[in-house]
């Protein structure tokens, strides 16, 4: 048996409700990079030692922790930005998938009626 030795080390903090991690180059780039997609509507990448903000769709989001009849809800909430895929020639077209919970549709659960979205 060989023996291994495994470190953590933090890369990043302050990341509020982190849902989806994804690794992929972007396009004009050789380096991979880390993306980070939050419950709330950011997606971020870690670049050179720093944290990026790529996209940031919160306005799009419905607003968590809020039930149908708009009063606070459990504090447990399971809409938001929960999907996050890029395209298989993402590097050399620029093209990613959301799923995501729209913001002003109704109930707990509710997602529109398409709710992946293609952006480039």
């Amino acid at each position: 048996m060989i023996k291994v030795k495994v470190r953590l080390q933090p890369i990043v903090s302050k990341i509020n409700l982190p849902t989806v991690l994804r690794t992929t180059i972007l396009p004009g780039e050789s380096i991979e990079r880390l993306f980070i997609a939050t419950q709330i509507g950011e997606i971020f990448y870690i670049g050179d030692g720093e944290i990026r903000t790529f996209l940031d769709i919160r306005s799009r989001i419905i607003k968590l922790g809020k039930s149908e009849q708009g009063g606070s809800g459990s504090g447990y909430d399971e809409r938001g930005l929960l999907g996050l895929a890029f395209h298989p020639q993402f590097h050399y077209n620029g093209l990613f998938y959301l799923h995501y919970s729209l913001a002003e549709t109704q109930g707990p659960g509710a997602l529109s009626e398409h709710p992946k979205s293609r952006f480039s």
